[in-house]
């Protein structure tokens, strides 16, 4: 047997998805700590990934090549590129792993610094929560939900509480990873009706085209939460054209408390090359960013950005894990 635990009533192995959490999360730790500038920089030795699941989770994994096996198969379960491996030298046995790139799609991002990413969809959650008990009282909260992976990653908060909170929803969304999230049988569908525009499906995105955007943009919502990929001198980007359409022009016809949710990561010296930018910080309410778990380290280039352009917002909640700035236009 590969792994074996401290005492019986420890788990043998993680499942292959839980392990490629971990092992991301350890990635973004390490990226926090280092003085790179880009987390494709990062390498980590086989021995020390077996280490971190052993401190945190008492598992420990014999084999480097076992470890990898599973990773690949998890990547083939997907059908796309996670890792890379770099063996450094003649010895095979012991090898760094890094982050393959680049990272293009929908599945290979919902990885990418996901630590960051769950503190920010769960600095969300917590406003959505409060408000619906404080102010709904019973009445579902409408909100609409973009395109994202952090977005991916707070639909899966909403399920899982979807039993224990009892708080309804009316959710507008084109995120093809938020409706797997609300349709999923472990769900508590009373408390959900969800819709989605018509169009077509882009793989790379995961998310639902459509040259109208009518449905989305035709009412006004409690929450509208979106993310964004690039942001420069205040101005925000994303890749896609279709996309930059339909967030501009939820931005200008959408009334609702508008949040932005960032990782820090998206601020840029430069904007994406080919794009016009569909908004600004001060088209939303407030920026829901994480805060760091680690020790005071080297400040990477996107931090001091990010400092620079968020100072003169006031802070609104200050956590352990996020903090929630309000935007004064």
């Amino acid at each position: 047997m590969e792994a074996q635990p401290n005492n019986p009533g420890r788990k043998h192995r993680l499942r292959r998805r839980d392990l490629v959490t971990n092992i991301f999360s350890l990635f973004s730790e390490e990226f926090e700590r280092s003085d790179a500038e880009s987390i494709w920089e990062i390498e980590i030795p086989m021995e020390g990934i077996k280490n971190y699941l052993q401190e945190k989770h008492s598992i420990t994994y014999k084999s480097n090549h076992w470890v990898y096996t599973q990773l690949k198969r998890y990547e083939e379960e997907l059908g796309v590129k996670l890792f890379r491996k770099d063996c450094g030298g003649k010895d095979k046995q012991n090898f760094f792993l890094a982050i393959h790139q680049p990272f293009r799609t929908f599945f290979q991002k919902q990885h990418l610094y996901v630590t960051q990413k769950l503190k920010v969809a769960n600095g969300v959650y917590d406003q959505i929560k409060n408000f619906a008990l404080e102010v709904k009282r019973g009445e579902p909260v409408t909100m609409l939900m973009g395109a994202g992976t952090t977005l991916y990653l707070l639909a899966g908060i909403l399920a899982n509480k979807s039993w224990e909170d009892d708080i309804r929803y009316t959710i507008f969304t084109h995120n093809v990873g938020c409706l797997r999230e609300f349709i999923d049988p472990r769900v508590n569908h009373r408390n959900f009706e969800v819709f989605t525009p018509q169009g077509w499906v882009d793989p790379i995105t995961y998310t639902i085209l459509e040259r109208d955007n009518a449905l989305l943009t035709s009412r006004g919502y409690d929450f509208i939460v979106q993310g964004t990929s690039c942001v420069c001198e205040g101005k925000l980007y994303i890749e896609s054209e279709q996309e930059r359409a339909r967030k501009e022009a939820i931005l200008k016809n959408c009334s609702g408390r508008k949040i932005l949710v960032l990782t820090k990561h998206e601020f840029c010296d430069t904007p994406l090359k080919g794009c016009d930018p569909y908004g600004s910080l001060e088209d939303y309410d407030c920026i829901v960013v994480p805060r760091s778990s680690c020790e005071a380290g080297v400040r990477k280039r996107y931090e001091i950005l990010f400092e620079e352009h968020c100072r003169r917002y006031s802070p609104q909640i200050i956590s352990w894990n996020y903090e929630i700035l309000t935007v004064s236009g």
